[in-house]
């Protein structure tokens, strides 16, 4: 049976749970005692007293030398539940198997212990609340800094949810001094494929892991700087040894340097950082330099701006979750998307694309949305591109296996839609029952390009082809395909792939004669039809019949020839 981490707390005070409770003595010099009183007499007591926080000491006092009312006795309860009361409120992001946990290894077992008293009482309200909290978690919902999201308030704060794990998981590691495991978790939020960036705590983790780089710069430049004393130091102490001590210290400097190396090795292939050593000069050279040139990138960037555009990716994630049924929270979308592509307009290098592909994607899920709050009742509604909390684009994935109907709508609204049955769409562009064409921002045409209630395209942000490995993952059961500009959608499994006007850079699919196409890949009239082939005999056969009767007529000629003359 797997021990929870509560157990051993559990066990430890089981075992002494008959010397569980705490004695304060106040003497009249206003020193205090905190220990156990052992026994009495009319003159002085006994006391088990900490000597220091981790030594005990055992010693009687006079009762002369304590003060008036000096002698505070606490039962056993009373010293528990100091601690049992720290476990509330709980920490964010518990599990369910935890909160059990919770209450199974440490609440209820002190109601056991201690029934009847005022302690069971309070710890009995402790685990009616925990329950409470356990069902929300099951129920879909998430604690994130103290305050409770529902389960569709969790999916759409689902990339923020995991950025805000990592974060605690990095400032666990600072606060115990370990600037490697802080390093490596950082890299997790870091990581543009994980779309971790677009959280509103990465620019929060930026400015702690910059302290964390400038103190770990000073202490490796430190190392560096003692290393050499620190090898000639050994080196020396081990010249004066002599047999058997010498061979033990040389095995035992082989055997650290051994440790280190495995550990080095095994730390590099999945990182660039690693635990350093300060007998090794070389390593603590190249960490150094790795932690120079991170802390120079990470000082380059705009974290106000950064703070900025996620703050609008937020907004967006979190109307994108009732986008699709609420025309006003389809407009609080689109504006999000607008405001956070105008201040991303502004940034620089990859920082500017990164952004650029994430609004692309959602681009295309509003214009989903789009086409269902205005789809009238009584006719099949698509399908969103995934869904809520970033299914598209920066965190989870869509559900695979579309059918024809979504994938109508998915064309549609990729302001390409695919005739069906061999028709030929309305001459405006639209496909019957489509959402109407679309401007090159990705919004319908008959909208002027805008959102409902939204902001006209930001001029110079050309929308750009999607790109993987910028924190938007492939949708499973999907082959990634050429996409149109500002749309970044997989095309649908049972669409073929049309040609597309000239531009579009969409790829010839096989089986298809690529022809001049005007508007939705309809042949032009009138247009040049490649010759028929003749039938009958082709004019590489003639050929070939030809050089044989020659063949044939020449080897004649010389089988004559030898005749005559024999």
């Amino acid at each position: 049976m797997k021990l929870s981490r509560y157990q051993p707390v559990v066990l430890a005070l089981a075992c002494s749970v008959g010397f569980l409770h705490a004695d304060v003595v106040t003497l009249k010099d206003g020193k205090k005692l905190e220990g156990n009183i052992l026994s009495e007499t009319p003159t002085s007591i006994r006391m088990k007293y900490h000597l220091t926080p981790k030594i005990m000491d055992e010693k009687d006092i006079l009762r002369s030398e304590i003060a008036e009312g000096g002698i505070l006795k606490q039962k056993p309860e009373e010293v528990e539940i100091i601690e049992i009361r720290k476990a509330v409120p709980t920490p964010d992001l518990l599990s369910a198997e935890k909160y059990e946990q919770l209450i199974q290894d440490r609440l209820r077992p002190f109601v056991n212990r201690y029934p009847g008293t005022k302690e069971a009482a309070e710890v009995e309200g402790m685990i009616k609340e925990v329950q409470e909290e356990k069902e929300k978690v099951v129920a879909g919902g998430a604690k994130l800094e103290g305050k409770w999201l529902t389960r569709e308030e969790a999916k759409a704060e689902g990339l923020n949810i995991k950025a805000y794990a990592i974060r605690a998981a990095m400032l666990e590691k600072i606060q115990a001094k370990d600037f490697s495991g802080a390093l490596k978790e950082f890299d997790k939020l870091n990581d543009p494929k994980s779309g971790n960036p677009a959280s509103v705590y990465y620019p929060k983790a930026v400015a702690e892991i910059l302290v964390v780089l400038t103190s770990y710069d000073k202490q490796l430049a430190q190392m560096t700087q003692d290393q050499p004393a620190l090898q000639r130091i050994r080196e020396e102490s081990v010249k004066r040894l002599i047999e058997p001590d010498l061979t033990r210290m040389n095995d035992a400097v082989k055997r650290e340097k051994e440790n280190w190396r495995t550990t080095f090795e095994s730390e590099r292939k999945s990182s660039k950082w690693f635990t350093p050593y300060k007998y090794d000069l070389e390593s603590l050279k190249t960490l150094s330099k790795t932690v120079t040139e991170t802390k120079d990138a990470l000082s380059a960037l705009d974290l106000g701006l950064i703070t900025k555009v996620n703050e609008a990716i937020q907004r967006m994630l979190r109307a994108d979750a009732k986008a699709g049924k609420d025309k006003a929270e389809l407009t609080k979308m689109g504006e999000a998307i607008i405001e956070g592509e105008g201040v991303a307009g502004n940034a620089d290098g990859p920082v500017k694309e990164f952004y650029r592909e994430v609004f692309t994607n959602y681009r295309a899920r509003h214009a989903y949305f789009a086409q269902q709050v205005n789809t009238p009742q009584g006719q099949t509604q698509p399908a969103a591109a995934g869904a809520v909390g970033g299914s598209s684009a920066i965190a989870g994935s869509a559900a695979p296996g579309m059918d024809d109907k979504v994938a109508a709508a998915l064309a549609a609204a990729s302001g390409n839609p695919a005739p069906a049955n061999g028709t030929t769409p309305p001459a405006d562009g639209t496909a019957p029952g489509a959402m109407p064409a679309t401007q090159p921002n990705g919004y319908p045409a008959q909208q002027g390009g805008v959102p409902p209630g939204g902001q006209p395209q930001q001029p110079g942000y050309a929308q750009q082809p999607q790109q993987p490995g910028y924190g938007q993952p492939q949708q499973p059961g999907y082959a990634q395909q050429p996409q149109q500009p500002g749309y970044g959608q997989p095309q649908q499994p049972g669409y073929a792939q049309q040609p597309q006007q000239p531009g579009y850079g969409q790829p010839q699919q096989p089986g298809y004669a690529q022809q001049p196409q005007p508007g939705y890949g309809q042949p032009q009239a009138g247009a040049p039809m490649p010759p028929a082939e003749e039938e009958g005999m082709s004019m590489m056969t003639m050929i070939l019949i030809g050089i044989g009767v020659v063949v044939l007529v020449l080897l004649l000629t010389l089988l004559g020839g030898k005749k005559k003359k024999k």
